[in-house]
């Protein structure tokens, strides 16, 4: 446990030094959040996925694949550099280098919640809107926690799978599908047969299942209620999950045989 533990502090310590983990993973969430606040409010305020309790699970559920794209970087660039190979010489075993991963974007992803709660209390408290209550805030954190282990082990995916140039653009695509197909800030719910698609993917699930918890206000907590799809949506996302860890741990232990 102690070489998963030191190997985690090394990636941690690698992940401060690199500006664009400030940049995407805790700065851009904040941007995005006041953004919309401001669309809503200078629009007449009569978009309800733009209001604070319905935005904030999307907002942090889209946040989540940026630390899929922080950790493929810093995976492919330990492959391309030769560290990893070095490393693999040593006791270490292969669930060592993919817990010593995976803590990294775990930390990532709850300081990424709890920036995302903070800043949307502080949009709460300057537009005089009720927030999210507290047990629901802790009941959250339990709700994101299958879609950030998705996005923490298609990180490892991507960056054993490609290298330092094509791992990002790869993530990108997830990227963009996370906002897009997960409703993150677009209102699915009026796009009648897409919606139906986006329902059977690890996304929108996900978004869904927040918004429950979070208690979305006026017209949407009428679309977002512990219903028969909220079922349908908690074996989706955690499917995906599991499906993501047994492809990981395989990727990871394959290219590991192959390096050494």
């Amino acid at each position: 446990m102690n070489k998963t533990i030191n190997f985690a502090k090394r990636n941690f310590k690698e992940l401060l030094r690199d500006p664009l983990m400030y940049v995407f993973c805790l700065g851009f969430p904040i941007a995005m959040l006041f953004l919309f606040f401001f669309i809503n409010k200078y629009s007449g305020g009569n978009t309800p996925t733009f209001e604070v309790k319905s935005l904030t699970p999307g907002i942090i559920v889209f946040s989540y694949s940026f630390i899929m794209l922080t950790l493929a970087l810093i995976v492919s660039k330990d492959r391309q550099t030769f560290f990893l190979k070095r490393l693999y010489s040593s006791p270490m075993k292969d669930y060592d280098f993919i817990l010593g991963y995976a803590i990294v974007g775990f930390i990532i992803g709850i300081l990424q919640t709890i920036i995302c709660l903070l800043t949307a209390f502080i949009i709460a408290l300057i537009s005089k809107v009720e927030f999210i209550a507290l047990p629901n805030v802790l009941l959250l954190f339990v709700t994101n926690l299958p879609i950030l282990i998705l996005n923490i082990c298609l990180g490892i995916l991507f960056g054993t799978a490609f290298n330092d140039k094509s791992a990002p653009g790869i993530c990108s695509i997830f990227i963009s599908l996370s906002g897009i197909l997960g409703g993150c800030w677009m209102p699915l719910e009026t796009m009648g047969g897409f919606e139906t698609f986006c329902k059977f993917l690890p996304f929108y699930p996900s978004v869904y299942l927040g918004r429950i918890t979070s208690g979305a206000t006026n017209a949407l907590k009428v679309l977002y209620k512990f219903d028969g799809y909220a079922v349908v949506a908690i074996t989706t996302i955690f499917v995906y999950m599991i499906a993501s860890v047994i492809l990981t741990i395989f990727t990871f232990k394959k290219n590991m045989v192959s390096d050494k």
